[in-house]
């Protein structure tokens, strides 16, 4: 039995919101404050209805009071989907009697199957609980806000006065509207709610709670009351003098403070009040050197980690009758990453074998949990801050790679992400907006022109993903139609052949690159027709990222002469300090080079000199696009050394310790995109 989906409306970042969920292991990932503890608290509402205040109504809806709530109270409701398969002859399932007020008589019949002479059921409940005003108090109430809401600030204090006296939940079925008590709705469910503020006690307590459950047996009740009686007579005798003593002290009070008007007076015992909960004790043993430990003494990451641990284990072990949800929020909180990514293994493997006995919620910022957790477990939230009244979103990530009756379609993409998603790359599920780039050079360098262009990108939540090729198709996959509109920009090179040495060894023209599209381009754009996706690529004559950034800055020569340096071999420094750019004196000076590196050098020349295009106004870009050929050239197999060496050059820097680089305007017009 599994809540299958949830229905909330006008609670906290929830306007009006609808989510499914799987059987076994939930993994709600998103950006802080996109509701992932909400969702969790809205789901632990069912076992442990609380007290809602002012702040748990949706802001968004309680700012338009003036349209919605002159006339009506406002509301929290949440519905609760509940899926269960009872099989006619399993007689120790008592679960459905505890789903029995929740259930359609209609979809419970309709729902009837046989199997190998098996009469199956599959369940359909529905729990509605809504938080309201007591009708009697309504025109109370809309007296106060005619009288006393002059603002939204004075709204809220007249909401809060009534939310505090006069509300309270309620509880129907949801299927056929018949009322239900409190006491049914919290039955159904066994909760376990483990908090991101949390302390080794605290989960500690809920282990206590699953332990106390399991050892309660009518069979042994009568047994452990006799011990216990025992027990007290012991330590009675054992402490005679000291009861007498206190027996004294107390029970000839003498009406001194006027017990006898109501016949009672004071008396002393000892009575030993435990259950096996207070004497069970977890403790660690060292391994290595054999001695234990009380569990306290240990950090708190091995504390939490263990408890945890339990909770699940417990859960194996008990009875079925119970329905039983884990609600964990970021249990990466005090735990090493290397454990992060056990537990959750432990987790998805139980799941994977259909050995996960209970529904587990987990909520997450940690790229190690998302790793291991698996694209089919997760789901992804997102809050859109615009006011509209659907401002929260979610998106299950294996519905991004299946079809409307749940098969799996795209099993390519879905099979390389899963590879791809380590703990070095899935912080872009986490992020607000995402960057795919091809390689090291642009994921090091594209952070400092944020900056140059005046956004730093841990500010906007930008995640920027080397995908060390061009399959770009499988990563825009999952963001492909996707209910969380995240913005991804796709920065790719356009790896036009200036040079085909194997071929006439031609320098081609300007007027063929600017029409060239590459297919990988022109597939992504057919494939991906999507707001939320933009692709950018060399525009100025580089065919890779590395020579359009060169060519970007030969408009300072100071700077282009660094970065140039930065990428040739050792063998060309000295010449180029001679002779710099200067493409004739390169020609004149040619037998200066040693070695291969002269045959490198002649090859681009020759190429210069039997160039396409020979008119006088492109001579100095071909000049300039000579030299971008020969930096790449060099640069191509040490891409990474090159950009973490522009990085830490600090004549690449202004006095102010701002940059002189130049950004690639094909990278400008991206960033400029991304941030609108």
């Amino acid at each position: 039995m599994y809540i299958n989906k949830i229905h909330i409306q006008n609670y906290r970042n929830f306007a009006d919101f609808t989510m499914e969920f799987h059987k076994g292991l939930n993994v709600i990932i998103g950006a802080n404050n996109s509701g992932k503890t909400g969702l969790l608290y809205a789901i632990n509402l069912l076992n442990s209805p609380s007290d809602i205040s002012v702040d748990d109504f949706n802001k968004n809806n309680l700012m338009q009071y003036s349209g919605l709530y002159l006339e009506t109270a406002p509301s929290i409701t949440i519905e609760y989907s509940i899926s269960h398969r009872i099989c006619e002859d399993n007689t120790d399932d008592e679960s459905i009697i505890r789903l029995l007020p929740f259930l359609g008589i209609k979809e419970f019949t309709a729902n009837r199957q046989e199997h190998d002479g098996v009469i199956e059921y599959n369940i359909a409940a529905q729990i509605k609980a809504v938080y309201s005003l007591d009708a009697k108090f309504l025109e109370d109430y809309k007296k106060a806000v005619s009288k006393e809401a002059k603002n939204f600030e004075t709204y809220l204090l007249v909401l809060k006065r009534f939310v505090e006296n006069y509300y309270s939940w309620n509880y129907t079925n949801g299927i056929s509207d018949t009322k239900a008590d409190q006491k049914a709705v919290t039955d159904v469910f066994d909760i376990r709610f483990i908090g991101a503020e949390r302390t080794s006690e605290e989960v500690r307590k809920e282990t206590k709670r699953e332990i106390i459950s399991f050892t309660k047996n009518a069979d042994n009740a009568a047994d452990f009351d006799k011990f216990q009686h025992d027990v007290s007579e012991g330590i009675e005798k054992l402490l005679a003098p000291s009861i007498t003593k206190l027996a004294n002290l107390f029970e000839n009070e003498k009406n001194a403070i006027g017990l006898a008007k109501g016949n009672v007076s004071i008396a002393s015992t000892v009575r030993a009040n435990f259950s096996f909960a207070d004497t069970y004790s977890t403790e660690v043993k060292d391994t290595k050197n054999g001695y234990t430990l009380p569990l306290q003494y240990n950090g708190l990451g091995y504390n939490n980690l263990i408890n945890i641990y339990m909770l699940i284990k417990l859960t194996e072990i008990r009875p079925g009758k119970d329905f039983r949800i884990l609600c964990l929020e970021e249990p990466e909180a005090h735990l090493h990453p290397a454990m992060q990514y056990k537990l959750f293994k432990y987790l998805r493997d139980l799941d994977d074998t259909d050995g996960l006995n209970q529904q587990i919620f987990v909520t997450t910022h940690s790229s190690n949990i998302s790793a291991v957790a698996g694209i089919d477990n997760m789901f992804m939230l997102a809050y859109n801050r615009n006011g509209h009244a659907s401002d929260c979103t979610q998106q299950s990530l294996m519905e991004q790679f299946a079809d409307k009756d749940g098969r799996i379609v795209k099993a390519e993409a879905k099979a390389h992400l899963t590879k791809f998603l380590d703990v070095t790359r899935s912080d872009m599920l986490f992020s607000d907006k995402v960057i795919l780039v091809e390689g090291i050079a642009e994921k090091l360098l594209v952070p400092l022109f944020m900056e140059i262009c005046g956004c730093s990108y841990e500010d906007e939540h930008i995640s920027i993903v080397e995908i060390g090729g061009k399959h770009f198709k499988y990563f825009v996959e999952l963001f492909n139609g996707n209910a969380v509109k995240k913005k991804v920009l796709c920065i790719t090179d356009k790896d036009f052949k200036w040079i085909d040495f194997d071929g006439d060894g031609n320098l081609r023209s300007y007027s063929e690159y600017a029409n060239d599209e590459p297919t990988h381009i022109t597939d992504l754009k057919r494939r991906f027709p999507i707001e939320n996706f933009y692709i950018c690529t060399q525009s100025i004559g580089g065919r890779t990222f590395e020579d359009e950034f060169f060519l970007a800055n030969m408009v300072d020569k100071a700077v282009a002469t660094t970065v140039f340096k930065r990428g040739i071999s050792g063998t060309l420094n000295d010449f180029f300090d001679k002779y710099g750019f200067d493409l004739t004196a390169w020609e004149s000076h040619i037998e200066e080079i040693d070695g291969r590196s002269r045959k490198t050098i002649k090859r681009f020349l020759d190429a210069y000199k039997s160039r396409v295009d020979t008119s006088t106004q492109r001579t100095s870009d071909y000049e300039n696009l000579i030299f971008a050929e020969i930096f790449l050239h060099y640069a191509k197999d040490k891409k990474g050394d090159v950009a973490l060496g522009i990085l830490t050059d600090e004549t690449l820097l202004n006095e102010d310790g701002s940059s002189k680089l130049v950004v690639p305007h094909y990278i400008q017009e991206g960033l400029t995109w991304l941030l609108k």
